[in-house]
């Protein structure tokens, strides 16, 4: 009899022990699979950043996400479940979570990588500056003054006087007035090494130092300094050197 009740109670010591290292192993799974589903939020906000910061919208419905620890509950309280709990669970979701962080790193540098690709597409002029039509393009001309032929250095785009003129490319006002044969000129520096010149205007709408966004309207066309009629005559510089707008505007016609 005493052998017997010794048994028993060697037997219910095991099950104890069985039971409490369960709850240890459903208690660490939890664990982890909250700090999975934290780092899938992570990646999560990262994608959605991407997608916001290059336009892609997402028309999908949205799916219910499951929280992990929420349904854990009830799942590890099935039977048949718990008694297949062991390491190689755990060991397997370290494993996944190593990719997840992984994944997050790379995410990270391709944000990183996409904010400074569009901060360059924001500053590079490369939108058509006004409405009109190109009455000179870049290169060798007649000259429109005198005899024989001249560098021309830009476009001149020719409209009714006020037409409104926008910044080609977001960046900073680094001269504004009177300039000789340009008239009354705005000049501002994208950074990347681009330049970007407006000439010819009758009224400048922006001051030096100023930070303009691309297609903000900073001046109104004229008719000032050298000019043989209203028109917008307008320049790209690629570190200092004159080079043909055709190509670097993308909406060009």
């Amino acid at each position: 009899m005493k052998n017997k009740y010794l048994a028993k109670l060697d037997e219910l010591d095991y099950v104890n022990s069985i039971n409490i290292k369960q709850k240890a192993e459903i208690e660490t799974l939890r664990e982890k699979t909250t700090e999975i589903q934290e780092k899938l939020d992570t990646i999560s906000k990262f994608q959605e950043k991407i997608k916001d910061m290059i336009g892609i919208k997402d028309n999908k419905k949205e799916k219910k996400v499951v929280n992990p620890s929420r349904s854990g509950d009830q799942f590890f309280k099935e039977k048949a479940v718990l008694e297949k709990l062991d390491n190689s669970i755990i060991s397997q979701i370290d494993e996944l979570s190593k990719l997840l962080d992984n994944s997050k790193e790379e995410l990270i540098k391709l944000t990183a990588d996409v904010e400074k690709k569009m901060k360059y597409l924001d500053a590079k002029p490369n939108l058509m500056p006004t409405k009109g039509k190109i009455t000179s393009g870049y290169g060798y001309r007649r000259n429109p003054f005198g005899k024989g032929r001249e560098f021309h250095k830009g476009l001149d785009i020719a409209n009714k006087p006020g037409t409104k003129i926008r910044a080609a490319g977001s960046g900073i006002v680094t001269f504004a007035g009177y300039y000789g044969g340009y008239g009354k000129v705005i000049i501002i520096s994208h950074g990347y090494g681009y330049q970007s010149i407006y000439g010819h205007n009758r009224k400048l709408l922006v001051k030096v130092g100023q930070h303009v966004r691309k297609g903000e309207i900073i001046a109104e066309m004229g008719n000032t300094g050298r000019s043989t009629g209203p028109h917008l005559h307008f320049e790209i510089r690629y570190y200092g050197k004159a080079v043909n707008p055709k190509n670097v505007i993308d909406n060009y016609k």
